[in-house]
């Protein structure tokens, strides 16, 4: 089947014509030739040179202008105001205050602490079929997060610090709730007979 080409006015192949969906025929009226755009050349985004782009949606000469375009976009000039806006409770990240640690994580401290957290995970699974949070017992929390009963900054290196009986399961809401209050976990504390492990101080009045 051929088709007169509305531009070059000759016949051609319908295959020799751009496809249009919107159209009835389903082909568009002019010809692959007469169709093309020649691309013009362009200016980089980055180093401002000349440069030929393989489509018109380029806007770099090059990668690594557009890794130094990328990276330019993350550096920030933050001034006191800024500053000011993210500190303390306008912090996303903000929970209870300001966040210290005593000493560095050790990886091998770390290692045992994420090998024990996946063993109680498992035995909650295992009794319950499903995640829950061992304080209140919701088990649709965004996260299920592990919570040293004994915080770290309390006793650091300690040998029984990643203990399995020192670590609890919570939600979000109740694992904020635990270092706001330290109170509420006196009664774990004596029921897991950890104020035998890490001494009679670690209980809050």
């Amino acid at each position: 089947m051929k088709k007169k080409c509305s531009k070059c006015k000759e016949e051609k192949n319908v295959t020799e014509f751009w496809k249009k969906n919107s159209s009835k025929s389903g082909y568009n009226s002019s010809c692959k030739k007469c169709n093309y755009v020649k691309i013009k050349n362009k200016s980089c985004k980055t180093c401002s040179k000349d440069f030929k782009p393989y489509t018109t949606l380029s806007k770099f000469c090059s990668e690594k202008c557009r890794i130094n375009h990328q990276k330019s976009k993350r550096k920030f000039n933050w001034s006191d105001e800024k500053v000011k806006k993210i500190t303390g409770k306008n912090n996303p990240a903000y929970r209870n205050g300001k966040y210290c640690r005593a000493t560095k994580k050790s990886s091998v401290g770390q290692r045992l602490f994420d090998k024990n957290k996946k063993i109680v995970k498992n035995k909650i699974i295992e009794d319950y079929g499903y995640l829950k949070c061992e304080h209140c017992g919701v088990n649709n929390s965004l996260r299920f997060e592990a919570h040293h009963i004994i915080y770290r900054s309390e006793k650091p290196n300690h040998k029984h610090l990643h203990c399995i009986e020192n670590i609890l399961i919570l939600c979000i809401k109740c694992h904020n709730n635990y270092h706001k209050n330290k109170g509420l976990r006196n009664k774990i504390v004596v029921d897991r007979d950890l104020n035998n492990l890490f001494g009679n101080d670690v209980l809050n009045k």
